[in-house]
């Protein structure tokens, strides 16, 4: 949570992250994910954008839509809607605070769509 604290004309706000996003190695449910939630996870992850905004997002701090949207150099509206389709498939959390948004990567639904992707490729049959 964002704290304030003025000394003098001075303005000291204190940004630290939700929990959430600075659990590193959060434990990771042994359920494997369903099939549906395989298919919207791997779709969303099917795009360059939403791949970039990933990789972004490897740091969890605040930024604000008009940020991110420099930074991949799109348009409000198109980063907006890329966020919508990972808070949708779960693989991004968001929290609002004030003027800004934490944007904090899904550690734990990503690790086990990994873990459920390596799993469907074991050979069985041998």
């Amino acid at each position: 949570m964002a704290r304030t604290e003025t000394l003098g004309r001075l303005v000291f706000v204190d940004l630290t992250p939700p929990q959430a996003c600075l659990d590193d190695d959060p434990p990771v449910d042994p359920e494997p994910l369903t099939c549906e939630e395989m298919a919207v996870i791997g779709k969303a992850m099917g795009h360059p954008a939403r791949m970039e905004i990933i990789e972004f997002f490897q740091e969890c701090k605040p930024h604000t839509v008009g940020q991110i949207a420099d930074h991949l150099a799109l348009a409000q509206s198109t980063v907006s809607e890329h966020l919508r389709i990972l808070r949708n498939a779960n693989i991004l959390r968001t929290e609002d605070e004030g003027p800004r948004t934490w944007h904090c990567l899904n550690r734990s639904v990503l690790k086990r769509f990994a873990r459920d992707t390596e799993a469907a490729t074991i050979r069985t049959d041998r």
